[in-house]
């Protein structure tokens, strides 16, 4: 069945915003009194969402308010180092072309995403923004991707999920989507298997007819 649809992953796959995550990342902990991080080692430990990476630095009792700090802070200032990873406009000017339907499901809030996509000039392409905060559940749960399904009118046959990390992989193997790993992304990959394994965005682009 024809590629009909592309559901991206937001951080480590259209975007790269590890340093914007760690620079706000370290706001937080300096309010709180705690020692910095390396920025470096963030690209490690993006994918699961703000709660998830504070929840390596917080206590239960204090991660509410830490979760509160920080998106305040990334909100105020949501886009200083990020940019879309070069070739993620020709991609996705190419995927408009030919009339593929895009969509990004991220476990990043709903909210931010918006905002950055915005400001990075790359909300126009998209016909569906899912946030870690839209459904009960996020990655690697297939939920927000079956939802998806349902709200573009798509069976699983017509779409490739593609994304840098394990719960990107796990959310379309049980969504019963094809799956592609962004290598040029934050690769976390343990277990799954994707169908698909693309260097850079110029290699999915010319790609594109054989999916």
């Amino acid at each position: 069945m024809p590629l009909k649809a592309i559901f991206f992953d937001l951080d480590g796959t259209l975007i790269d915003s590890y340093k914007d995550i760690g620079i706000h990342l370290n706001r937080t902990l300096k309010d709180f009194g705690l020692p910095q991080v390396d920025i470096e080692d963030v690209r490690y430990m993006v994918g699961g969402g703000a709660r998830e990476l504070l929840k390596g630095y917080f206590s239960d009792g204090l991660l509410e308010e830490s979760l509160r700090v920080f998106r305040s802070y990334y909100l105020k200032e949501p886009v200083i180092y990020t940019k879309p990873f070069e070739g993620i406009l020709e991609l996705l000017e190419a995927c408009k072309e030919r009339g593929i339907k895009l969509a990004v499901i991220t476990n990043k809030m709903e909210e931010l995403s918006k905002v950055i996509l915005e400001k990075l000039g790359l909300m126009e392409y998209f016909s569906l923004l899912v946030g870690g905060d839209t459904y009960p559940e996020k990655k690697p749960s297939p939920l927000p991707i079956l939802e998806s399904l349902k709200l573009l009118n798509l069976s699983p046959e017509e779409v490739l999920m593609v994304g840098d990390t394990e719960a990107d992989m796990k959310a379309g193997r049980l969504s019963k989507v094809k799956r592609a790993l962004a290598k040029w992304g934050y690769v976390k990959l343990v277990e799954e298997v994707p169908d698909y394994i693309f260097e850079s965005p110029f290699d999915l682009l010319i790609n594109l007819e054989k999916l």
